[in-house]
């Protein structure tokens, strides 16, 4: 066996005798099998006197799960050498540059299992099974060799929470996310005011002062929090939940209007059935209308999105001023610039309060409330408005990693596990941990078995 075929298998330890090994398949379990020897260190003495007077007593065959970047699964059986010393009789192995001690799986093995778990589509279960081990084991190896501290805090931080009922007794876990980083910096077990507290006030102040952009949705825990332990941050309302707040408000009217048109439905009126079918264009945004001219078949008209819009906005006047301040809002956030946003998010505020348009009361007051964040927000960074857009791509990531582990309640577990699969920079550890993330549950008492 060539020295270039060790190589290919990933296994280029220059002490390898590549006359004595050689390498095999087995067609009836389609099983890849190496057998290695290893060339006699000169070097090699007694590790109990440190003598070098050894001689050889033949060799024990010790059979190990070996993995390279090609196969997941492959058998190396490798005849070790004993010595004996002949100045105190203490019999010995050759080193073992394979496993670690009182293992059968080979270091490359255990290395590819956790960069195969870095797959946030994957769990335990399917990675137990790619490699041929157990899902105990992959667990017990993910515990011992992955640890992942909090990340340093950096210039914008952008903060937010994400369902997990089942996975801690809170409803939500708390994300601390750096967009200059793209990387995760922490999770938390719970969005309380009292949890947070206490973990900003473990941070130094000298860090948390280096914090000029805190970026969050509109949770008003966030708001205090940054206000108490981010007193040099300007803190930045996300714009999308502000919008999805207004969107909100403008579909009740939409319906409060179509179900006034309800009742002519026996009377062939279009009027209802076009706000029931062309309900999503007036919901988008104006300046994303496309131009494309349709039939609608039951008036037998050619319209295009635009007058089919003007048309149901001439029907009532209310919802046409609701689509107009909705449609001012929404440029408003697309075209304002930090030097001219706060005077017309003042303008945009009057007009609202003054349209006494009922469901858009909690919006304006919304605007009132939040008003310097969202004006906080059109601060950029590096060319790029601040937003919670970073962190959110990255919730749909960490739900994904929550939806295929069915239900896993071990947070320090899956805290590791989201940390190590959606930070590029995570690090295995070189020494394994003393202690798993294994809980301690009450042992079981006697019981009967069903006959």
């Amino acid at each position: 066996m060539d020295f270039e075929a060790l190589k290919r298998l990933g296994l280029a330890y220059m002490n390898i005798d590549c006359e004595k090994s050689y390498e095999s398949y087995n067609e009836t379990n389609n099983n890849h099998i190496i057998n290695i020897y290893l060339k006699k260190d000169e070097k090699t003495c007694c590790p109990n006197c440190g003598s070098n007077n050894v001689i050889s007593r033949g060799s024990i065959k010790r059979t190990l799960q070996f993995a390279n970047t090609a196969e997941n699964n492959i058998t190396l059986i490798w005849q070790r050498k004993r010595f004996i010393c002949k100045n105190c009789n203490h019999f010995f192995q050759e080193n073992n540059p394979f496993v670690e001690s009182k293992k059968r799986i080979t270091v490359q093995k255990d290395i590819k299992i956790l960069q195969t778990l870095k797959d946030i589509n994957t769990n335990y279960t399917f990675v137990a099974k790619a490699f041929d081990v157990s899902p105990t084991y992959v667990i017990d190896l993910f515990d011992r060799k992955v640890d992942i501290s909090r990340g340093p805090l950096t210039q914008v931080i952008c903060v937010d929470e994400v369902y997990a009922s089942k996975l801690t007794k809170h409803k939500f876990c708390f994300i601390l996310y750096s967009p200059q980083l793209h990387k995760i910096l922490d999770v938390l077990d719970s969005r309380r005011k009292d949890a947070l507290e206490k973990y900003f006030d473990k941070i130094p102040k000298e860090e948390r002062n280096k914090v000029q952009y805190f970026s969050m949705d509109l949770y008003d825990n966030y708001r205090l929090i940054a206000r108490k332990y981010f007193p040099n941050a300007k803190v930045c309302a996300d714009s999308f939940h502000v919008i999805k707040n207004l969107m909100e408000c403008f579909r009740k009217i939409r319906i409060r209007v179509m179900k006034r048109y309800e009742k002519l439905k026996s009377e062939n009126s279009n009027y209802y059935w076009l706000y029931k079918k062309y309900w999503k264009i007036l919901h988008k945004d104006q300046s994303k209308l496309s131009h494309k001219i349709i039939k609608i078949k039951k008036s037998n008209m050619h319209l295009s999105f635009r007058q089919i819009i003007d048309y149901m906005l001439s029907l009532d006047d209310t919802l046409k001023l609701a689509y107009e301040l909705k449609e001012e809002y929404l440029n408003f956030n697309s075209s304002a610039k930090l030097n001219t946003c706060e005077a017309w998010l003042d303008e945009i505020i009057y007009k609202f309060q003054t349209s006494q348009i009922t469901e858009y009361i909690p919006f304006w007051k919304l605007l009132k409330n939040w008003r310097v964040e969202i004006i906080n927000s059109f601060n950029q960074i590096n060319g790029y408005r601040i937003s919670n857009g970073p962190i959110e791509r990255a919730n749909r990531d960490i739900k994904t990693i929550l939806r295929l582990s069915f239900g896993s309640s071990n947070f320090p577990r899956m805290r590791n596990r989201i940390m190590w699969a959606m930070n590029d920079d995570s690090a295995i550890l070189y020494t394994r941990k003393s202690s798993t993330n294994k809980r301690k549950f009450k042992a079981r008492g006697p019981y009967k078995k069903n006959e």
